[in-house]
């Protein structure tokens, strides 16, 4: 019979093979950088104006320059940060990020701006991304900043985003937009006690439902002082009047010449009318548009007493009135 030899295997078909994997992977390597593509996980999932943290400047600057047709104004900030302001064509009120010092985006931040509604848009626009990362939750507020509410969004216990709100309108549009890389801002805030401070005071380190209480009730009890200084100040006007009136045998609607007399806080005095016989007038805030004091002295007609801005009339001579403090609305503190 026969000898037939045994088939061999071919070397050179093996050797192809690797060659072929080597060749995949090394294309599939190169397409990844000039892509641009980075590891999964170094980005967050939340973004703004397909800005988020995790970037980095260079990829940032492309998101605003080259996609939004604006420009970046960066700072230094503290050792080694910058803190850089987002200006688009298209404006969208305050928008900024932070930048650490391996040129990576930290925090990306965004607050409304009255008459523009573009951050409001890109808000809603967003939430229905974030949402299919994960679902929302109610935290406390940063009442500092006159929040009533804020709600956030979370993924792989690193990146948030958050929309707090100022209970300013009904429905209540999100008043400022915040997306942090928690572990960088971590590190942020050991480099400095201020940059420790100036994050804590921003809410890119949360503050607890405790916090939000005490900062509450802080607000409740300054806000209160900062009403009664317009009274105050129009009962020191009556004593200064008075003194004036015992000297010169007539009353001044020239606050310098009540030599002593000081205003109190960010109170604005208005001497409305002053004669020989009597005085009126009427103190505001700024933050109070709506509200006011009034005040008479001396003998004045009756016709003539003025009315606050909400409409109240002086009840007595040589008195004070003042519309009632506005009521200030109790924020949700997200405790579960």
């Amino acid at each position: 019979m026969a000898h037939r030899p045994r088939p061999r295997l071919s070397r050179r078909s093996g050797i192809s093979r690797l060659e072929i994997a080597l060749v995949v992977i090394i294309v599939g390597v190169a397409t990844m950088f000039v892509m641009g593509a980075k590891p999964r996980g170094t980005r967050s999932p939340f973004a703004l104006f397909g800005i988020a943290p995790g970037m980095t400047l260079a990829q940032l600057q492309k998101a605003v320059i080259a996609q939004q047709q604006g420009k970046i104004d960066c700072r230094p900030q503290f050792a080694g940060y910058k803190y850089c302001v987002l200006k688009f064509s298209q404006d969208a009120g305050i928008v900024a990020a932070v930048i650490d010092p391996k040129k990576r985006v930290v925090v990306v931040e965004a607050a409304r701006v009255e008459g523009l509604d573009r951050l409001q848009a890109e808000a809603q626009s967003a939430q229905a991304e974030w949402n299919r990362v994960g679902q929302s939750a109610a935290v406390p507020p940063l009442v500092d900043r006159g929040d009533t509410g804020a709600v956030r969004w979370s993924a792989g216990n690193r990146w948030t985003a958050e929309l707090h709100f100022n209970g300013s309108q009904d429905p209540d549009p999100a008043s400022y937009v915040l997306l942090v890389d928690t572990r960088a801002v971590e590190e942020l805030a050991k480099s400095s006690d201020d940059a420790a401070e100036s994050a804590k005071q921003s809410g890119w380190i949360p503050p607890t439902a405790e916090e939000a209480e005490a900062a509450f009730e802080k607000r409740r009890a300054d806000r209160k002082a900062d009403y009664g200084a317009m009274a105050t100040t129009l009962t020191q006007l009556g004593d200064y009047e008075a003194a004036h009136y015992n000297t010169h045998h007539t009353y001044t609607d020239n606050v310098a010449d009540l030599g002593g007399m000081f205003i109190i806080g960010a109170t604005h005095l208005e001497i409305l009318s002053a004669t020989d016989s009597g005085w009126t007038a009427k103190a505001t805030l700024p933050g109070y548009p709506h509200s006011s004091c009034v005040a008479i002295g001396g003998r004045v007609a009756t016709t003539d007493w003025p009315i606050t801005a909400g409409g109240h009339s002086i009840t007595s001579v040589n008195g004070v009135t003042c519309d009632p403090l506005p009521p200030l609305e109790t924020p949700s503190l997200g405790r579960s």
